[in-house]
């Protein structure tokens, strides 16, 4: 599979982020790993226990769960480039969560399903970037639209002191634009985004798939505890993939770089320890 095909370059993302508090990137997840996730929904809910009565819906150990098929996608270099360039070399994978949003009455249609800020975020200075503490990675496995629902997103809401009154979650806000990603697109949002999904009103399950990340001092909710991600981790140490090791939860770098003394700007020190990184791995290793 061919993930992360790039149609302009990372520092418009870049821009896009910090102005507007998203960005997308069209078509980087590859049309094959898209229609396999999409079609093994159900295969994983058999393979799962149900939650409740109401039957799985939502993985969030995914990784464990199908490792050969979710680690190419949530290690397309592009994604982790940009991903570093927003907070430096700390990127920590928070979770994972594939769900599939079952249809709702036709009645449902039209609003939004609740207008907040994410995990981890904060009310917004207005004016002032911040970068986020967490931040997502967005891919709907079939095009969004008007009938299954599309994303809702405040513009530049992540910078500005933009509230929403608890009686007013599901009402549509003048300056929100409606989001129309396609198979196969990741949209990238700031945790301090004001966004929202609409109701799926088709007669089609609507599929999400979500990585999170944030710092690697935070703490996460995902789980590599088990023996699949656990070997993931000891070949990641083999071959000093120290990326890989800090996405799921391994920065032995953490303390030294955390602790540079803030002398100089910030993305300068980042560029050095991304290019230390880099440098560490160890490309072909015995057992390659």
């Amino acid at each position: 599979m061919n993930h992360g095909t790039l149609t302009k370059p990372l520092s418009e993302h870049l821009h896009e982020f910090k102005t507007q508090g998203f960005t997308t990137f069209p078509g980087i997840l590859d049309s094959a790993w898209v229609r396999e996730m999409r079609d093994r929904h159900a295969e994983f809910t058999r393979r799962t226990p149900a939650l409740g009565n109401t039957g799985r819906i939502a993985f969030v150990d995914i990784l464990e769960l199908e490792p050969q098929l979710t680690l190419p996608a949530i290690t397309i270099p592009a994604v982790l480039d940009f991903a570093e360039m927003i907070i430096g070399p700390y990127v920590q994978l928070e979770s994972i969560t594939y769900t599939g949003f079952p249809p709702l009455p036709k009645e449902s249609k039209g609003g939004p399903g609740g207008w907040h800020r994410d995990m981890f975020g904060a009310f917004p200075q207005e004016g002032v970037y911040e970068r986020p503490q967490l931040f997502n990675a967005i891919a709907y496995l079939d095009g969004l639209t008007d009938d299954n629902g599309p994303l809702r997103v405040v513009p530049g809401s992540h910078i500005r002191a933009r509230g929403v009154a608890s009686d007013a979650a599901q009402t549509p806000i003048a300056e929100e634009i409606l989001v129309y990603p396609q198979a196969g697109d990741l949209v990238m949002f700031h945790c301090n985004l004001l966004h929202s999904g609409t109701a799926n009103a088709s007669d089609d399950i609507r599929y999400f798939f979500c990585i999170t990340y944030n710092h690697s001092w935070l703490k996460y909710r995902a789980n590599y505890n088990g023996p699949n991600c656990q070997a993931i981790i000891e070949d990641a140490k083999r071959r000093n993939d120290r990326r890989l090791l800090r996405l799921l939860g391994v920065d032995d770098l953490l303390f030294r770089r955390a602790n540079s003394g803030y002398t100089v700007p910030d993305e300068e020190k980042w560029a050095l320890w991304c290019a230390e990184d880099r440098a560490a791995l160890i490309v072909n290793s015995p057992g390659d």
